[in-house]
């Protein structure tokens, strides 16, 4: 009898020990730390928005979030880390949407399928792409830039920062437009093209906004027409191509966040829900915006379409440049 009542004292202990283990337990998982992973050398935007999010994610999320480089081969390097990660969502990566819409056009053997082995849990920012002109143009307008190109054929080329990217696709896009086959002038970078721009040493440029906006407010350079369907904050006299009549040249540059292929739903969907809640504060939208970008959160499948709709948008343009990668 007195060992049957040792007995049952002993399960009671137990018990009330593995009781007051449990929120020490779950308080572990939860400081469990998280990482977005980014293709890119620190010190870009991508990387930027992507502290700036681990950042502010960290509570709704339940985890604190590190971002964690792995530069290389245009960001294709973090994407075979990701792919060998964990699918509880402690492994994500901030994804480019070119990643996903050029890279599948331009390379004839890539390391991942975009819709198998990324997982789009939600966008987080996106710029609106422009074509600009040197101040000592005459074309004050896009109108009479084109009227000036068919005009100057031996000058009708553009330079961009991005062999292959969607800055050098717009150029070539607005060519087909605008019945002009404009010459591409590459660069390593937007940064290393302005000095040409501003210099007049070509006919136009072709950027994001927010890598053109000083030079345009500071009268270097004259912006003629923003892609998107909504004029820029950044430069709000400058009107769309849409409005201009020009209704095809509407791509934006996208940011997203991914993760591993074969994720659950439902982790999915918990950061997709979190990255909406850590957009919603103004003090991370401002962030984003002082680096020329727009933050906006979206579903998984808004997301996934959004950029199912950037790949079949530059598909024909990629198609006819001939232009490969490998």
């Amino acid at each position: 009898m007195k060992s049957l009542k040792n007995l049952a004292r002993a399960l009671v202990i137990g018990a009330a020990m593995g009781a007051a283990l449990v929120p020490g337990a779950q308080a572990q998982v939860a400081q469990q730390t998280y990482k977005i992973l980014v293709g890119f050398a620190p010190g870009g935007t991508l990387d930027s928005i992507a502290r700036m999010l681990a950042e502010k994610i960290r509570d709704p999320l339940g985890h604190n979030v590190i971002v964690e480089n792995k530069p290389g081969a245009g960001g294709r390097i973090a994407v075979d880390f990701l792919k060998t990660a964990p699918t509880d969502g402690s492994v994500a990566l901030m994804c480019p949407d070119f990643m996903s819409t050029i890279y599948p056009l331009v390379y004839q053997k890539l390391n991942y399928d975009p819709d198998l082995d990324l997982v789009v849990a939600s966008t987080v920012a996106e710029s609106a792409m422009a074509l600009a002109v040197p101040a000592a143009s005459p074309a004050k307008t896009l109108a009479q830039y084109v009227e000036w190109v068919q005009a100057h054929p031996d000058q009708a080329n553009f330079g961009h920062g991005a062999l292959g990217g969607p800055t050098y696709l717009l150029g070539l896009m607005i060519g087909k437009e605008i019945g002009v086959k404009l010459l591409d002038v590459p660069f390593s970078g937007a940064a290393a093209m302005m000095p040409g721009l501003v210099g007049n040493q070509f006919g136009a440029g072709t950027s994001y906004v927010g890598d053109f906006a000083e030079y345009h407010k500071s009268g270097k350079i004259r912006i003629l027409a923003i892609t998107g369907n909504q004029r820029s904050p950044l430069v709000p006299e400058v009107p769309t191509f849409p409005e201009l009549g020009y209704k095809d040249l509407t791509a934006t540059s996208i940011f997203s966040v991914c993760l591993p292929r074969n994720t659950p739903a439902a982790v999915v969907q918990k950061w997709s829900s979190s990255i909406a809640t850590a957009l919603s504060d103004k003090q991370l939208q401002d962030k984003i915006a002082a680096l020329n970008f727009t933050a906006g959160a979206g579903t998984p499948s808004e997301a996934q379409q959004r950029y199912r709709a950037l790949r079949a948008f530059w598909e024909p343009t990629v198609k006819a440049s001939g232009f490969k990668a490998d």
